[in-house]
């Protein structure tokens, strides 16, 4: 197993073994990626991009896919997928990103949700394509990595990771993915578990279990979340939560965990936070995932 870290500023945590760095997340605003850290890019959701170019945002029946639109889980404003400027702008974007850093892992890749895009572009594609509506989806979705992946890993010649949601069973009605159709692009992949809570690790460590039965050969990174741009501290997961879930998620086959975090001071407190829980890793040692374990423990020498 890997450990990283999954940061919003481009510093390095001690005591991991990779680096991710948010030079692109979903508010859209951009940072200059790190020669010894991976790049994060959000492709579709992109705040900045839909304030500029509201014509570009996402449309279904129950409405725009505006951050606002409680319709669907969206935190943030989604674009149109099949938006021609902003594809191809991306694309080349990307490929920057990926020759100044050691490569690129992909978040907001996909149809905002069900029954998005109905916007007249997508209508004439879909009518073209001679296809369901699902499997035309599926075709965008998939065509469009394949240029991405061909961007970073045949060009720049960079590791290239596709992130996905965590929904194992309607990926492919909701956002137009296939796993099976994914997994020759990318080099791993992530899964996005990002939660305020993980008192209940049984459903985490469900899905990853879920995540590697279907990716198969490819490998499974998580990210779990430690603290977000803002966040008040008592409404963040219990450093126990986490350490609990790490190793549950490690048994259940988890190739890598990563840990976000805003600054990379947050992750030094908790990587004490998680040294100080002596008794409840001893507890844990009769989990079945003593990696973990020992890796948690490599870093008494992080904050001694």
């Amino acid at each position: 197993m890997k450990f990283g870290t999954y940061v919003f500023e481009p510093k390095k945590a001690e005591g991991f073994d990779f680096h991710l760095f948010r030079v692109k997340p979903e508010v859209g605003r951009r940072l200059a990626p790190m020669p010894d850290m991976y790049s994060n890019v959000a492709i579709f959701g992109d705040n900045v991009t839909a304030r500029n170019h509201p014509d570009w945002i996402s449309q279904s029946a129950l409405g725009p896919a505006w951050r606002t639109n409680d319709n669907f889980n969206v935190r943030w404003d989604i674009l149109c997928h099949t938006q021609p400027e902003h594809r191809e702008e991306q694309l080349d974007y990307i490929e920057d990103v990926a020759r100044h850093s050691p490569g690129v892992w992909l978040n907001s890749i996909h149809f905002a949700d069900h029954g998005h895009c109905t916007c007249p572009r997508c209508q004439e594609l879909w009518k073209k394509s001679g296809l369901s509506w699902l499997e035309w989806r599926r075709k965008e979705v998939t065509d469009y990595m394949r240029e991405v992946s061909e961007r970073v890993r045949d060009r720049a010649k960079k590791k290239f990771v596709i992130g996905v949601l965590p929904d194992p069973v309607s990926s492919y009605e909701r956002f137009g993915i296939d796993f099976d159709d994914l997994a020759p692009l990318t080099d791993e992949f992530l899964v996005v578990m990002f939660s305020k809570n993980y008192a209940t690790p049984w459903y985490w460590e469900m899905l990853t279990r879920g995540f590697k039965k279907l990716f198969k050969d490819v490998k499974l990174n998580i990210a779990l979340y430690v603290f977000g741009p803002g966040d008040n501290p008592a409404e963040v997961p219990a450093p126990s939560e986490l350490v609990t879930l790490s190793v549950r998620a490690g048994r259940a086959g988890a190739d890598g965990i990563l840990y976000l975090t805003d600054k990379a001071s947050q992750l030094w407190d908790f990587q004490k936070a998680v040294v100080d829980r002596v008794e409840l890793r001893q507890k844990l040692k009769t989990y079945g995932c003593q990696e973990v374990l020992d890796y948690f423990q490599s870093w008494e020498k992080v904050v001694e």
